[in-house]
């Protein structure tokens, strides 16, 4: 009963979210990330390359690939295929993998414990806890990283727990495998995270059971073969698609900005954040922890509980310890942006679901059966509350057209389809390219000298389309004389003979 509550309860707010954000953009939370997945499903959608795919965001030839578009192309073949609103295909791809999540995590603990209740406490937790159910409904690729970052575990767990014959063992061996490259190119940040799982699973098992044994090692031999073989098949994999993606960048100026290797710093974080306390009191415990039940608090209250609980304490530990990993390795990703933790939520959701479970087994035992109904109780109230108050909020104002919404519709209105915008202001933000279903190179602060030289001198950045228009919004470009010099060459350049419009605090050139 407990954990079908927790299913029946996370199933009807999936649904509801998904009916009152159906009419809405992908600007509720993380706008710039959620506009930038739609922008290439967009353009992928109007027959353009998928390997090679587009985001025409800061300059020709419009190529910025980041991951593997396994996500976008299910999405832009919906839209093909029903001419459906990008945003709602992308939304209704990526719950549709969240439910699968929910399902292979039911099937997961089946495996490692044959017990329908445990299997029921776990997945119902997931399926409630208010983060995994928002991000699980996002136009991101969140829940397809998570998806087959799941498939692999499980995988690797029935290549463990049951004697296969050759043709079962070598399927569920490649199922591992192609599992295990999907997830690392769809996200290789999310991937991580099951990895880690997996690698610590696997050590705790030897410790637990005498794993340097010839006996043990002979028992275990398919799992640690094909486990093995998945992590030699993800790095080569990584290595040719991050090659790829890197040409595709290097053929812009502001694209070598952000090749993987101009990003390493930023994915990475620096040895002080890691170390600073306030970065895992101010963004883990304070920003993060909520997420798995909607309070830290009472998250940390079941943490505890669990890892004194003697039955559940290693479980729980290890779980912990996958969770908060992937933070300590890509540390400023997890600080900058709030989604990211859709990557390792299941590991804390996982402790909640133990932590259900150990309650009914107690109550059980002590025939106070009614105990856990009330924890489930609070557990489906506090995720209400949360996706009420919070969650909510954020997608009722995204329904009103902001500053960017505003400009972007005067571009559709009153520019041709080929037309391309130019704007300063707004970071390199794929929300106005989105929303005006126009290219655009959105030149951020961080712009290198060179990249605006080129632009107040050629029309390279257009790629030999027209400029549709010029947005000059407040920025910190000009921060030296140089820079401001050209940057006013360009405004110059695009704004020529052409009335500016004021929209907020923007300027705006319409070229019809």
């Amino acid at each position: 009963m407990p954990g079908r509550i927790l299913l029946y309860v996370g199933m009807a707010m999936l649904l509801a979210l998904l009916v009152y954000g159906w009419s809405m953009p992908p600007v509720d939370a993380s706008g710039f990330r959620q506009t930038q997945t739609a922008l290439s499903i967009d353009w992928m959608a109007r027959g353009f390359p998928v390997l090679s795919y587009i985001t025409p965001v800061i300059g020709a030839p419009w190529a910025i690939p980041f991951e593997f578009p396994l996500y976008q192309w299910l999405a832009a073949m919906l839209v093909s295929a029903t001419g459906m609103e990008v945003g709602n295909s992308a939304r209704l791809v990526s719950a549709l993998f969240h439910l699968g999540c929910i399902g292979v995590v039911y099937r997961l603990v089946l495996v490692i414990r044959p017990d329908r209740a445990l299997a029921l406490c776990i997945a119902g937790a997931f399926a409630v806890s208010p983060y995994a159910l928002f991000w699980g409904r996002s136009v991101m690729i969140e829940s397809t990283a998570v998806f087959f970052g799941l498939v692999f575990v499980w995988a690797l767990a029935l290549l463990r727990e049951r004697p296969q014959g050759a043709a079962r063992m070598i399927g569920l061996g490649l199922l591992a495998v192609v599992a295990a490259m999907l997830s690392a190119l769809v996200k290789v940040t999310t991937f991580f995270g099951f990895a880690a799982f997996v690698a610590l699973g696997v050590a705790w098992l030897a410790l637990r059971e005498q794993g340097w044994r010839p006996q043990w090692l002979a028992r275990h031999w398919p799992m640690l073969a094909w486990g093995a073989l998945s992590a030699l098949a993800v790095l080569a994999v990584l290595m040719q698609w991050l090659s790829h993606a890197d040409a595709l960048k290097a053929q812009s100026p502001l694209g070598r900005e952000v090749t993987s290797s101009a990003l390493s710093t930023w994915n990475y974080g620096t040895l002080q954040q890691k170390l600073d306390p306030a970065t895992w009191w101010g963004t883990v415990f304070k920003k993060r922890f909520s997420g798995a039940v909607g309070s830290n608090w009472v998250f940390l209250i079941l943490l505890v509980v669990g890892l004194c609980a003697r039955p559940i304490r290693a479980a729980v530990a290890l779980l912990l310890v996958a969770y908060l990993a992937p933070v300590a390795v890509f540390t400023n990703l997890h600080i900058a942006h709030p989604y990211y933790q859709a990557a390792t939520i299941v590991f804390a959701t996982s402790i909640v679901g133990l932590v259900v479970w150990w309650t009914l087994q107690r109550a059980q035992a002590s025939g106070k059966t009614s105990r856990p109904l009330w924890l489930v109780g609070l557990l489906c109230l506090l995720s209400l509350a949360n996706v009420g108050g919070n969650y909510a909020k954020r997608m009722r104002e995204a329904r009103v057209p902001g500053e960017v919404a505003q400009i972007a519709a005067l571009i559709k209105a009153g520019t041709p389809a080929q037309g391309v915008v130019v704007a300063f202001g707004q970071d390199w933000s794929s929300e106005l390219p989105y929303l005006s279903s126009r290219r655009a190179v959105m030149v951020p602060d961080w712009a290198p000298t060179s990249a605006l030289a080129s632009m107040a001198a050629t029309d390279d950045a257009l790629g030999g389309l027209p400029i549709g228009a010029l947005v000059n919004c407040p920025n910190a470009i000009g921060s030296d004389a140089q820079r401001s010099a050209l940057q006013q060459q360009i405004i110059a350049r695009y704004s020529a003979g052409i009335a500016a419009r004021s929209v907020g605090q923007c300027q705006v050139w319409l070229h019809p």
